[in-house]
């Protein structure tokens, strides 16, 4: 079953929007952007977007590629400290020689929309963080709606990175699945591809997974992003759909609930702020 993340994403879309529409005042994000690629001015644009929607209000706060760590991290910790900033999205890639970990540490728990800090990471493996990272928000929302269970499962994740592997880990283990973090670059990769029950993959490696490779009924979420031919691509072939019983398609499966929970997580961590205040 090929899962249509972007008829996800529109329902989520429809609940937040009735929620923000509760509130006295309407959540404000706040996005840092540096440079002026034209990949992350896409990502920026469909965020903006999708706020607008909503009826949140959104900031940017720009700077050139060659711009200080000092200057950025100055404007990262002021936006922190303006209570009507709810939450903070630090768009990456930032360049180099920018240490990008310093720069999302910046950002306090109470405002990590994207769950990227240091302390966010920790209150999540603690199993305490106000809201889960998007990736593994999105992972749970399709495991919810297909009724699949994690506990004692094969998990399979591919790929260590700070958006996808990582906290899809801490998650399965939370669960108490048995969890497998590999690299993609992995002499035994099909023999464990074939063993696993359910694998997440974010290798970013254009075709890395074949139908072959894989257990009839596997749960693939492809969670892996990458240009090829002028087009973006996941990890896995399209024609995985053909035996996994649960196939998340690149583009339009996980990416676009991924994107929504950003703005659950802004709506979440702004109605904590203000029973708070």
């Amino acid at each position: 079953m090929l899962v249509d993340g972007r008829a996800i994403a529109a329902e989520l879309h429809e609940r937040l929007a009735h929620a923000v529409g509760g509130l006295s005042q309407p959540p404000q994000l706040a996005i840092v952007i540096v440079g002026d690629d034209p990949v992350i001015e896409s990502f920026v644009r469909i965020k903006k977007k999708i706020a607008e929607k909503l009826g949140i209000s959104v900031i940017e706060r720009r700077f050139d590629a060659s711009v200080l760590a000092s200057e950025l991290l100055d404007a990262v910790k002021k936006l922190s400290e303006e209570r009507t900033v709810d939450g903070i999205i630090i768009q990456l890639p930032l360049p180099s020689p920018i240490e990008t970990q310093a720069i999302l540490d910046a950002v306090p728990l109470k405002k990590d929309v994207d769950m990227l800090a240091t302390h966010s990471v920790a209150a999540f493996r603690r199993g305490d963080a106000p809201v889960l990272p998007p990736v593994v928000g999105a992972i749970e929302e399709i495991l919810e709606r297909n009724a699949v269970a994690v506990t004692g499962k094969d998990v399979l994740i591919i790929g260590h990175g700070r958006l996808v592997g990582a906290p899809a880990e801490l998650f399965f283990r939370h669960n108490d699945a048995h969890v497998t973090v590999i690299g993609r670059e992995v002499e035994r990769l099909s023999e464990l591809t074939k063993e696993a029950d359910i694998i997440i993959s974010g290798a970013g490696q254009p075709g890395l997974l074949k139908p072959e490779m894989l257990k009839h009924g596997v749960v693939l979420i492809d969670a892996g992003t990458s240009e090829s031919g002028g087009k973006i691509v996941g990890d896995a072939e399209p024609s995985c759909a053909e035996v996994a019983s649960i196939f998340t398609p690149v583009p339009g499966g996980v990416g676009p609930i991924a994107v929504a929970l950003i703005f659950k997580n802004l709506l979440l961590l702004a109605k904590a702020s203000r029973i708070l205040k």
